[in-house]
C-alpha cells in the first residue's frame, strides 16, 4: 500500500514507447489520462505493432499448468512453501523453465492445501523440465496458506499484458487485452487502451455511429459490427457475448472508427 494503484497521466502520454519499462513499472499497471481514457502498461510481443488495432497476449504453455493435470506440483521438501515465504518452490512440467517467463505473472494454486489463492510473480528461475524451479512473489504477496510439500499443485500464467500480438483471425487464445494508441515496435513497453474513445481499423463492414463492435476475423486487429447473426465473423462466443465498444461516428469498411472502448 506504499506506491499509488492508479498512474494519472498527462494527454500524449499514452503515445509513449520504448525499449524498457515505463518508469518501471509492472506490467498492468492502471494509467488514467484527464478525460478519463483508461490504458494498462504493457509489452508488445517480437513482432511490431501499429496504431489503431486490437492486440490480445499469446497463449499459455501448456506443460506449466494451464490446462487440466497438469499443474505444477509442490517442492516435496517440508521447509518450502510455508507461511509467510515469497519463494516459491515447484517442480517443473514437460517444458524448461527460461528467466523470468513469468514475471509480472500469475501463480494460481488450483488444487490442494493452499487452492484458491493468487499470487503476483516478481521473478523466477530458469531450469529443465521436471528439476525444481524458484518463482520468486512480489515482497508483500507472502504465501497465505502453507503448500502441502509434493501435493499441492499451482498453474503460472504470463501477464495479459505481456506479449502482445495483433488480434488473431482464428480462434481466441486469449482475451482482447485492448487496443494500440500508437504504433509500437516489437518487444516495446507502452500504453495498451481499455476505455474511452479510440481509433480502430475495421473491418468489411460499414460502422455506424451507436454500434457496438466486436474483433473481427476477415481482417486480423480489427472490429466489426456485433449482431445476433455473427458467428462466423467474430472470435469465438467470448466476443459475441461481450463487447469492444461502441462506435462514436459512421465510417465505411477497413477505415479508422472512432470507438469509445469498454474493456476496463
Amino acid at each position: 500500500m506504499s506506491y499509488p494503484n492508479v498512474i494519472y497521466g498527462d494527454f500524449g502520454d499514452e503515445k509513449v514507447a520504448q525499449s524498457t519499462k515505463i518508469g518501471n513499472l509492472p506490467l498492468g499497471q492502471l494509467m488514467i489520462l484527464p478525460d478519463g481514457r483508461k490504458f494498462r502498461h504493457a509489452k508488445a510481443a517480437a513482432a511490431a505493432l501499429s496504431a489503431g488495432i486490437v492486440v490480445s497476449t499469446t497463449a499459455g504453455v501448456a506443460a506449466h499448468g494451464n490446462v487440466a493435470a497438469s499443474g505444477l506440483v509442490a517442492s516435496a521438501t517440508t521447509t518450502h512453501n510455508v507461511a509467510g515465504a515469497t519463494d516459491v518452490y515447484i517442480v517443473a512440467g514437460s517444458v524448461a523453465f527460461t528467466k523470468d517467463m513469468w514475471a509480472d505473472g500469475y501463480m494460481n494454486v488450483q488444487d490442494d492445501t493452499g487452492e484458491g489463492h493468487v499470487y503476483f510473480v516478481k521473478s523466477n528461475d530458469s531450469g529443465a523440465a521436471s528439476t525444481q524451479i524458484k518463482v520468486s512473489l512480489y515482497p508483500n504477496d507472502k504465501i497465505k496458506t502453507a503448500f502441502n510439500p509434493n501435493t499441492t499443485t499451482v498453474s503460472l500464467r504470463k501477464s495479459l499484458f505481456t506479449d502482445q500480438i495483433i488480434g488473431a483471425t482464428g480462434t481466441l487464445i486469449a482475451p482482447v487485452t485492448g487496443t494500440t494508441p500508437t504504433a509500437v515496435s516489437a518487444s516495446f513497453y507502452f500504453w495498451v487502451q481499455r476505455g474511452g474513445p479510440a481509433s480502430l481499423r475495421t473491418g468489411a463492414t460499414t460502422v455506424v455511429n451507436g454500434d457496438r463492435v466486436v474483433a473481427a476475423t476477415a481482417t486480423a486487429g480489427s472490429v466489426t459490427v456485433h449482431t445476433t447473426a455473427t458467428t462466423a465473423t467474430v472470435v469465438a462466443d467470448f466476443n459475441k457475448n461481450t463487447y469492444i465498444g461502441t462506435a462514436l461516428e459512421t465510417v465505411t469498411a477497413t477505415e479508422q472508427a472512432l470507438v469509445d472502448v469498454n474493456l476496463e
